[in-house]
């Protein structure tokens, strides 16, 4: 059974992608979620809050989708690809054809700027332990950096990207680079 939470979220996530984020209210998202005002507000303060709520839950799935997926995969190419697709490809796939997609990409970080700041950090985290089964006589520390560099990089290309193609084929490129530069073959 759906809670009011998953309503105001289901419906608030429609109503962003229909209208784009700055033209809905909050009392479009309680008439979406068939309640009162007063109802919504007790369970979300304000827009903020549902649109970082949305943010949290979809690191959530990305981080029980990586758990899943990522023992299945070996090589440190396919590993970081498995890795992008999560939380990168896949999260943009489901609202590219949104005409409110670019807005709501591009100013996620204005929306919700500490669910997002969480969300790359659990990213990188997952970068972290995928580089991090690969040595090349570097140091712990030299993966932390590599993931910080390839998530920076792959936030970069999402938010300027205006298509799904473009978007696969320039994070492939990247991951074509890190691991170019690790020295690590490809189906290792």
């Amino acid at each position: 059974m759906q809670t009011k939470e998953d309503r105001i979220i289901d419906a608030s996530f429609q109503l962003f992608l229909r209208h784009g984020y700055r033209k809905v209210s909050m009392s479009d998202v309680a008439e979406a979620a068939l309640m009162s005002r007063p109802s919504l507000y007790a369970s979300f303060a304000n827009k903020e809050a549902i649109f970082a709520e949305l943010v949290r839950r979809q690191c959530e799935r990305n981080l029980a989708e990586t758990t899943a997926r990522l023992n299945h995969v070996r090589g440190l190419h396919e590993r970081l690809s498995c890795v992008f697709d999560i939380w990168v490809i896949e999260p943009v796939a489901s609202v590219i054809d949104s005409e409110n997609a670019t807005e709501l990409l591009a100013n996620c970080a204005e929306f919700a700027p500490q669910a997002l700041a969480d969300l790359y950090e659990q990213m990188e985290a997952q970068l972290v332990a995928v580089l991090s089964d690969y040595p090349t006589g570097g140091s712990s520390q030299a993966a932390k950096d590599t993931a910080r560099i390839l998530r920076l990089a792959g936030s970069g290309i999402k938010s300027s990207t205006e298509n799904l193609p473009e978007l696969r084929r320039l994070v492939s490129g990247l991951i074509s680079m890190a691991v170019a530069a690790s020295g690590t073959a490809s189906s290792d």
